[in-house]
């Protein structure tokens, strides 16, 4: 128990270190390239906001739906929850670096006036974010302690909450750093990436025995969350080309160039093309190890999907701090978990489990 406890300190410390020489790094970048830092930024709290908030929807969905899936991925998916209240202190960069990332606190002619009065302004930005953030951390904070009808009942009323903040979340931090640029379908976008991100997170970390038949569950949500954001993504496209609408067709014709067309012809073959032809094998499917392997994948393109939507709004420099933004707060939150996060947040009760 001794060395296990040593090892546990030894990582801690590591990845307190790595995360203090990322946020070194980073400050640096702010000084030299201002934009660039925060959209990188930017890139790392919104890839692993995508994990805790979407680990925080799967225990809500597994409240309501029991399974033994739920009981194979606790050991990744409470911690994760547990950890949604730092996103309110990792919000504080991107808070400050609104002027500097964003184009409509610049009131830019092509965003209308009452847009930029009732909206797209700094405070009702912060707020919104702010009170998204205050909901989940609510939710990540009562769920472990309710259980029974009234945790049930938490969970449903929670999910309905998250579908809609999620809305206005993601268009404030993705697609208003190019205003006037809409989707109607972002939001959901946003929403079935985090589970996207979170079963792939499970994938990669959950303690899965070989054998056990929820390890096919975990794979079988995989491939289902992506075929949905894959088939999402792809509607969303061909609508904007089928309906010829110049003014969102330019987010993309933006997008055509080095680096940004191999960025998203990476995000497209390892969040998508590689994970469903992978996991539609039963052997893949349900095996510890290949499953495990499809869950790096997926995180990888995911994290290259992100870069792909956010880093255009500054160049291709912010690709370098995002790749350090993704590093640096993954260690920090490794820290917080190895440390003990989850005593803020005792697990959920058995009895609950049906």
């Amino acid at each position: 128990m001794n060395g296990r406890n040593h090892r546990r300190v030894d990582l801690r410390n590591a990845a307190v270190v790595g995360a203090a020489w990322a946020a070194a790094l980073l400050i640096v970048a702010a000084l030299l390239e201002p934009k660039a830092a925060a959209a990188g930024w930017l890139v790392g709290f919104a890839f692993w906001a995508q994990m805790l908030v979407g680990s925080l929807t799967l225990i809500m969905i597994h409240r309501l739906t029991g399974g033994r899936w739920g009981e194979l991925a606790a050991p990744v998916i409470e911690p994760a929850a547990a950890a949604v209240p730092l996103l309110l202190l990792l919000t504080v960069p991107l808070f400050i670096s609104i002027p500097t990332l964003y184009p409509w606190p610049h009131h830019p002619a092509a965003i209308k006036p009452d847009v930029l009065s009732y909206y797209l302004h700094v405070p009702s930005f912060i707020v919104r974010t702010t009170l998204a953030l205050i909901g989940w951390s609510a939710l990540a904070f009562f769920l472990p302690r309710i259980s029974g009808r009234s945790g049930r009942f938490l969970a449903a009323h929670g999910l309905v909450f998250h579908a809609l903040v999620i809305s206005f979340v993601s268009i404030d931090w993705y697609l208003s750093l190019e205003a006037p640029f809409t989707s109607s379908s972002f939001g959901a976008s946003v929403a079935i990436s985090s589970l996207v991100g979170a079963l792939a997170f499970i994938a990669l970390l959950a303690p899965m025995p070989d054998g056990d038949p929820s390890v096919g569950d975990i794979g079988g949500l995989l491939l289902a969350t992506v075929l949905g954001i894959t088939y999402i993504d792809f509607m969303a496209v061909l609508v904007i080309w089928y309906g010829d609408l110049p003014h969102e067709e330019n987010w993309f014709v933006e997008r055509d160039r080095w680096p940004w067309d191999a960025l998203a012809a990476t995000a497209f073959i390892l969040a998508s093309v590689v994970p469903v032809l992978a996991l539609l094998l039963a052997r893949v499917r349900n095996a510890r190890r290949p499953l495990r392997a499809v869950g790096a994948c997926v995180l990888i393109g995911l994290a290259c999907y992100d870069a792909y939507l956010i880093a255009p709004a500054a160049d291709w420099q912010a690709l370098i701090t995002a790749l350090v933004a993704v590093i640096g707060i993954g260690l920090a939150l490794l820290g917080l978990f190895v440390s003990g996060v989850t005593t803020l947040f005792p697990a959920r009760e058995s009895a609950d489990v049906r």
